[in-house]
């Protein structure tokens, strides 16, 4: 067994790294560089792009096809379980059907838990939950259930048979789906059946 020394990490790179970690952990894929600036509010790219850079050379994070990955994880952010990959959902405007892929994706076992068996992939077709860290070709990790409280974001069913991905609003007796992106407007539904509810996000590089 070979032990990884690692050099000691100054406050601030401590900070990056842990703001590095909980964005992983939160949302199953690294941060951008934009995306660590804007919450560790460091204005400028170049900054940012430099603690990086000390904490690969520290042994604290390495890169991947463009990605960030972070060392020495312990074996339950390591493991991972097939999930089967249904297709296509628009975060755009609604859509008929599904794609069915057919596919299966292989997803970390701690985004997973309890659920094995309950869960599906599906990949995003459009731009309406950028906000919401989901884009176009991101893998969204769904968990099964034909309900969901307001404020968490959905894979639905409209009355037309469309489907869509979206945030749930219920306000009163009035429903609605919002879109993360200024640029899309919200559905007022009368209708809908719950097709499951967001639990993790992948990233595709």
């Amino acid at each position: 067994m070979v032990n990884i020394i690692r050099k000691k990490l100054t406050e601030r790179q401590e900070k990056v790294l842990k703001t590095v970690e909980g964005f992983v952990l939160e949302h199953g894929f690294s941060p951008t560089i934009r995306q660590l600036g804007e919450i560790l509010n460091i204005a400028s790219p170049s900054a940012v792009f430099k603690h990086i850079l000390s904490l690969e050379k520290k042994g604290y994070l390495e890169k991947v096809k463009g990605e960030m990955r972070l060392t020495g994880l312990p074996a339950f952010l390591e493991n991972q379980t097939r999930v089967p990959l249904v297709g296509l959902v628009p975060a755009g405007q609604p859509k008929e059907v599904f794609d069915v892929s057919g596919e299966v994706v292989k997803i970390p076992d701690w985004m997973v838990g309890r659920r094995k068996g309950n869960v599906f992939c599906v990949r995003v077709d459009g731009k309406s939950m950028v906000d919401a860290y989901i884009d176009d070709g991101d893998w969204v990790l769904v968990e099964r259930t034909n309900s969901a409280s307001s404020g968490e974001m959905v894979v639905t069913l409209l009355d037309d048979g469309s489907v869509t991905l979206k945030r749930l609003k219920i306000k009163g007796e009035n429903v609605f789906l919002i879109p993360e992106n200024p640029e899309f407007e919200p559905i007022k539904v009368k209708e809908l059946k719950i097709l499951g509810r967001v639990i993790g996000v992948l990233r595709k590089y």
